[in-house]
């Protein structure tokens, strides 16, 4: 039950995530060029900025902006979406950068589909293993990410059990000295 509130928001965080990467990597990778130039220097950007101080930042002025408290964590993980994509954009663009050039692309081509069903079905369906792989190491990201702004009393109230806040109320000296 204490790990509902940090798995829901971790597995939403991780999808969006991926889905946000999937979308910029595939069409970096795909058209390359300047498209892929512009799509990569804002990762680089991203990349540079360090999450968890930018989060203890957005989180102080979520919370000085009155946002109600059982919201707020959602509020936070949608923010560290935002700047988190970069990677898994990095990843399907690599990949797809060394797929396009096979034979199976060379005959979707000739047989004349479209960019989008060249990209999604055929490409992005080849980069999945890598794809698994990325979103299993973001899911304990993810989890880090809110318990820790959940024991500082940015993320989730107490009044809910995430596993930050039950680590912050351990921290109450009767409960150490009762129990």
């Amino acid at each position: 039950y204490g790990g509902r509130v940090s798995l829901i928001v971790s597995f939403l965080a991780v999808a969006i995530i991926t889905i946000l990467g999937i979308i910029a990597g595939g069409i970096a990778g795909y058209f390359g060029g300047a498209i892929d130039n512009i799509i990569m220097r804002i990762c680089d950007i991203l990349m540079c900025l360090p999450g968890f101080p930018i989060l203890l930042i957005v989180g102080t002025l979520v919370e000085a902006a009155g946002i109600d408290l059982q919201y707020r964590i959602y509020y936070l993980m949608a923010f560290l979406t935002i700047i988190s994509w970069s990677g898994t954009a990095r990843l399907v663009r690599g990949q797809i950068l060394s797929l396009r050039e096979q034979e199976d692309m060379v005959a979707a081509e000739a047989m004349g589909y479209s960019t989008f069903r060249k990209i999604f079905k055929h490409l992005v369906a080849n980069v999945m293993p890598q794809l698994i792989v990325q979103m299993t190491l973001s899911l304990g990201s993810m989890i880090l990410y809110e318990a820790s702004l959940s024991y500082l009393g940015l993320g989730a109230p107490e009044e809910y059990a995430a596993w930050g806040t039950m680590i912050n109320s351990a921290n109450d000296v009767n409960i150490l000295q009762n129990y």
